[in-house]
């Protein structure tokens, strides 16, 4: 067969899906502001306006999409967004040459620090080919999930179904996908040019660049100390969200282990303990907790900008894009809305106390219309599904340690768990490293000069310590993940960026030299997780190939994931022509972790992803059984026959193509379906065979 050149594919697909995405995550966001004067958006410079609407987007399009979806159709949802591109096309036709005025859109180094991003996360995030060997990054086992749903969301609509379970009929997707809608919209929008894929990939290129600029905001809108200011901090905080904590010093140690002849080197620096992701690792791995951040933050911007408004039409017109902002938080991240959710109760009870009377009801009615927004949605993730429950006490574990106490009964529970707590100041120290120390540096400053905090200063402490309570005492358990402790605790990393900065800002003072090299020592290690974390996620499944590091189960049993993987999506691109987009490919269920290569390119339903169908993301548990007893004729465990014929299955199970690889138990058996049955599609990895009338 002819080598393909899936990298410059990927390459080709990503930069198309980046220059479509401004239609949904930059034009919105700038007819809204226009329209509505937020932040006086008229009279801003055109730096201002690209640097509002790009997050202005990012928080409103999301809950936009799904109600015009939920409610109407597709074809409502793109009327939706040709309004909004007619009024903004009509808008800039008019203020063209205030637009391109001569002094610039934007600094050189913010147009340098974008442009590093944008090369950074593409090629983090496209596959790596090596002659006729493919490698897909770390972060693919969690994006090549999000890569099905976005496919679910273009094919099915809203609701979308769970691409993974198909009992005889659709079931309803049970996940906070509402990011995924914009990334459908880009791959509905660059038809076959785009992949869902690469609509993932181009979504967290904005993604970043939504954050980025909203950070500059913040320095503009919330924590201004002045003009003369404003752009050294505004860069400060772009390139602090570039650092992570200590997360290098455990992760040498885990090459020295390595050295050792142990199994040592993760595929992520950040896993080695009970995850306090930094932004970077956010953006790459799962670009949605990203946006919803972002979302959470636009509508605190906004909420705080409100109060101030004299006019009764303009305060209920913040609230609207407030309620709408929070609305697309709740459906693109539960858990950063969960958390960010109690940090405005406690500041509303905290306006109320102090008599802010209409801020209070600023922030009460923008939360009452938020969950009347997120209702109807909120309302679809019932029902039966697999997984626990949504927040139960746990202190945050201490890995390191808790690594002592395996083996032991579940008596020593308690034991644990004291442990753990008397672990928090160094388990905070290693995962927030350089922020952690700033945040110390600042409130000894602070108490040292005896004034009252500032309501943006207040703010800012109430958001790090509502975060910090709840990621540290509680956690999630729908998966096995604490996504609850790792994906609140963004809302307290933001807050002590902002105070980080403060800090950075001080340094050529005579008060800012008081340690000052620890500071730096801490900010340079940080900087070094940060490199680490972008190319151990590139390289892994390269080095796992070569046998410098263990494989995982998600990755290849063996050190051939290179040439299977460059197999298997030979074989995806093969189906993608081959069989309509409403097809049904089932490979086999039995997983020791997941078929991330099949989740990855297959852009199909699949009937079974795993042993348990995925019912996590939706679908009835009790319905999967069948299914999976059915599989079992040929998809046998190991030691078992598997049938010789398809003919049994294709009749009991509405599947369309059936796939099979050789690690499948059912391969080495030359008197299996796999090599009794002819293939539609075949290579020395992967043999596909139809199954079904189509």
């Amino acid at each position: 067969m002819p080598l393909h050149h899936f990298m410059l594919a990927d390459i080709a697909g990503s930069l198309l899906s980046v220059c479509l995405f401004p239609l949904f995550v930059l034009v919105p966001g700038y007819a809204v502001a226009w329209l509505t004067g937020l932040f006086e958006f008229r009279r801003r410079t055109a730096a201002f306006q690209l640097a509002l609407s790009v997050p202005l987007s990012i928080a409103l399009c999301p809950a936009a999409t799904y109600l015009a979806g939920r409610f109407g159709s597709k074809s409502a949802v793109w009327c939706l967004y040709a309004a909004l591109w007619g009024y903004a096309l009509a808008v800039l036709v008019g203020r063209v040459r205030r637009v391109w005025a001569p002094a610039g859109l934007m600094p050189r180094t913010a147009i340098a620090s974008l442009a590093v991003w944008m090369a950074v996360a593409i090629l983090s995030l496209v596959d790596l080919q090596i002659g006729g060997r493919a490698y897909f990054p770390a972060a693919a086992f969690d994006y090549s999930v999000r890569a099905q749903f976005i496919h679910s969301i273009a094919a099915t609509g809203i609701p979308p179904a769970n691409p993974f379970f198909f009992p005889g009929h659709p079931v309803p997707l049970r996940y906070h996908y509402f990011w995924l809608l914009l990334c459908a919209m880009v791959q509905l929008a660059g038809g076959g040019l785009v992949s869902a894929r690469h609509a993932w990939i181009g979504g967290t290129v904005w993604c970043g660049l939504g954050f980025m600029a909203l950070i500059a905001l913040y320095f503009r809108l919330f924590a201004y100390r002045g003009p003369a200011s404003f752009r050294r901090r505004a860069l400060a905080g772009v390139l602090l969200a570039g650092v992570t904590g200590l997360d290098i010093l455990p992760t040498a140690l885990l090459w020295v282990l390595q050295a050792a002849g142990m199994h040592g080197v993760l595929p992520s620096g950040e896993w080695w303990n009970e995850q306090v992701d930094g932004f970077v690792y956010t953006a790459l791995w799962e670009s949605h907790y990203l946006s919803g951040l972002i979302a959470c933050l636009m509508a605190f911007l906004v909420l705080w900008q409100a109060a101030g408004q004299p006019a009764m039409g303009a305060r209920l017109r913040y609230v609207l894009l407030a309620s709408l902002a929070l609305a697309s938080a709740a459906g693109a991240s539960v858990y950063v809305a969960f958390v960010f959710a109690i940090f405005l109760l406690v500041w509303t009870a905290a306006a109320l106390a102090q008599r802010r009377w209409r801020e209070a009801a600023v922030l009460v009615a923008a939360g009452l219309a938020g969950l009347a927004f997120v209702l109807p949605f909120a309302l679809s993730l019932r029902g039966a599904a697999q997984g626990g429950p949504f927040v139960e006490f746990r202190i945050r574990q201490f890995f390191p340690l808790d690594a002592l106490f395996q083996g032991q009964t579940i008596g020593n529970r308690w034991v644990r768990a004291l442990a753990d707590g008397l672990a928090l100041p160094l388990n905070y120290f290693l995962e927030l490293g350089f922020f952690l120390a700033a945040a110390l540096v600042w409130w000894k400053r602070y108490r040292a000069s005896r004034q009252v905090l500032t309501r943006a200063e207040a703010a800012t402490a109430l958001m790090i310590s509502t975060s910090v309570v709840i990621c540290t005492f509680l956690r999630s358990s729908v998966i096995g993940n604490n996504d609850l402790g790792w994906r609140g605790f963004l809302i307290a990393q933001f807050g002590l960026l902002l105070l980080a900065v403060d800090v950075v800002s001080d340094w050529g003072t005579e008060a800012g030299r008081d340690r000052r090299v620890f500071l730096t020592v801490l900010l340079v290690l940080g900087a070094a997780g940060s490199v680490y974390e972008i190319a151990i996620n590139r390289f892994y499944p390269l080095l796992a190939d070569r046998g410098t590091v263990a494989t995982v189960s998600w990755l290849a049993p063996d050190r051939q994931a290179g040439k299977r993987n460059y197999a298997v999506r030979e074989a995806a691109e093969w189906a993608a022509g081959a069989a309509p987009g409403d097809a049904i490919i089932q490979f086999n269920p039995h997983t020791a972790s997941q078929n991330t290569s099949a989740y990855l390119y297959a852009g199909r339903q699949m009937l079974a992803a795993d042993d348990n169908c995925l019912s996590t993301f939706g679908g009835d548990p009790a319905l999967c059984p069948a299914s999976i007893t059915e599989l079992n004729r040929i998809y046998p465990r190991a030691g078992q026959t598997a049938e010789s014929a398809l003919d049994g299955v294709c009749r009991n199970l509405p599947i369309d193509l059936i796939g099979a690889t050789d690690t499948d138990p059912a391969w080495s058996d030359r008197r299996s379906w796999v090599w009794q049955q002819r293939p539609a599609f075949a290579n020395g990895y992967v043999r596909l065979f139809r199954c079904g009338p189509r």
